[in-house]
């Protein structure tokens, strides 16, 4: 999975990015310290998995998931808790990973990004939902 990191701590970017190197399956395609620069390349480039932090000056990570159009997987990494219910209001979210991050709770977030992702490849297109599911309720 092509994936990339945005937060504004230049610690936080550093550790994440080591944790996702330790995983043969994920690839970082780059890192950004703010959420303006991210918009800007995803709307030329696309990603598998996106690692979001909540708290950045100017542009919440909810901002963020707001502002893009389909966006992809996300994974939420914050040091505050108090935000993983309304997390979890959004369907591209995975998971919500609590600063600092253990290498056991990174692991089960990445699996869950895999799952997700496997799932909505095999989820049915809208033309062949069309073809099996006729709209016509007259």
């Amino acid at each position: 999975m092509n994936c990339i990191i945005i937060d504004d701590e230049e610690m936080a970017r550093a550790i994440i990015a080591q944790m996702i190197a330790n995983h043969k399956e994920l690839t970082l395609v780059q890192d950004f310290s703010n959420a303006m620069q991210a918009i800007k390349f995803l709307n030329q480039n696309e990603v598998d998995l996106i690692f979001l932090d909540i708290h950045m000056p100017d542009f919440t990570g909810f901002d963020f998931i707001q502002t893009i159009k389909n966006p992809p997987k996300i994974v939420l990494v914050t040091s505050d808790k108090n935000f993983a219910i309304e997390a979890f209001e959004y369907d591209c979210i995975v998971d919500y990973l609590v600063k600092p991050i253990t290498e056991e709770r990174f692991q089960r977030a990445i699996q869950k990004a895999n799952v997700a992702q496997i799932s909505a490849s095999k989820a049915p297109s809208e033309k062949l939902l069309k073809k099996i599911i006729p709209m016509n309720f007259t």
